[in-house]
């Protein structure tokens, strides 16, 4: 029983809850479209999605517990990783090979995807591609180039996850939902990027450069910033160049707190109580805003 509970911690089941979120803003497209869509083609795509993430999280904590940088973190509730494998390392195996197993049901739920999505199976196989490519290289390989470290969380999905499954479920392409695509884009990234300031040094001391390792953290805090007006820009332009709701502009009101949220960011030291808080308004920010977005859309529609 121990080794089973320490297998699904290593899942981390609360922060799955970014895939449902980036979910709900695409399909919420869909509704305000009134694009007729396969309850089992969203079933599908939910799961490839919870797959996809399972499979990155567990392959993480392997990665991590294996370079002993799970020993060497001050874990957060927010950054750190689960440390299930810190009190539990003879366990790490299972999880290699169960997060593999993750990565084989990511593909096998992706070409039912395809599957039911013939007319954009090209556009889809691609993007699989490289979703596959984020989920397996993330921790071994892309936390070591700054620049691809920040983007490819977003990456995977805002542009992928978000949007591809609108190209599923619709089976056409559309700037306008590219454009929405790019909120959760953003906010992901910021996501990864917050979460890394309590870990930077330990992160430096095993082998990892990311853009806060490399630029430091004033500079990490102004890109914290810059990726938060440029979310805000892409909400306020969507909705007025393509005459969505007015009311779709409520997925603002949770990304109130990110100037307070970048001031903890800029004058960090340590990850006290303020900036464990500003973590948690973080994650909320990045869940609410894609969420309320969609559901908007789906009012509307």
């Amino acid at each position: 029983m121990n080794t089973l509970a320490t297998v699904v911690k290593t899942m981390r089941p609360p922060f799955l809850l970014l895939v449902v979120s980036c979910l709900t803003l695409s399909f919420g497209f869909v509704s305000y479209l009134n694009i007729d869509g396969s309850w089992l083609l969203f079933s599908l795509i939910l799961v490839c999605g919870l797959c996809a993430h399972i499979a990155v999280n567990m392959l993480n904590e392997y990665v991590d517990c294996t370079s002993k940088l799970d020993f060497a973190t001050n874990r957060t509730p927010f950054s750190g990783g689960s440390g299930a494998l810190v009190s539990q390392p003879d366990v790490a195996h299972w999880v290699k090979y169960i997060g593999i197993g993750f990565v084989a049901l990511t593909i096998a739920s992706g070409l039912l995807v395809m599957r039911y999505a013939p007319q954009a199976w090209q556009s889809l196989f691609a993007m699989g591609v490289l979703g596959i490519v984020i989920v397996i290289s993330y921790t071994p390989v892309l936390n070591r180039f700054p620049w691809l470290c920040l983007i490819s969380p977003g990456l995977g999905f805002g542009v992928l996850m978000s949007y591809g499954s609108y190209v599923a479920v619709s089976g056409e392409h559309s700037l306008t939902m590219l454009l929405l695509a790019l909120i959760p884009t953003l906010l992901t990234n910021n996501l990864l990027l917050l979460n890394q300031f309590p870990d930077a040094a330990s992160d430096a001391d095993h082998g990892r450069n990311h853009v806060l390792i490399q630029y430091g953290y004033l500079f990490s805090a102004r890109l914290y910033l810059v990726q938060w007006l440029l979310t805000i820009a892409v909400v306020v332009a969507t909705v007025a160049a393509f005459n969505l709701p007015l009311y779709a502009l409520v997925c603002l009101l949770p990304m109130v707190p990110g100037w307070k949220i970048y001031q903890q960011a800029k004058h960090f030291s340590q990850p006290d109580e303020a900036f464990l808080a500003a973590m948690g308004q973080n994650v909320m920010m990045t869940l609410a805003t894609p969420l309320l977005l969609g559901v908007a859309l789906c009012v509307a529609g």
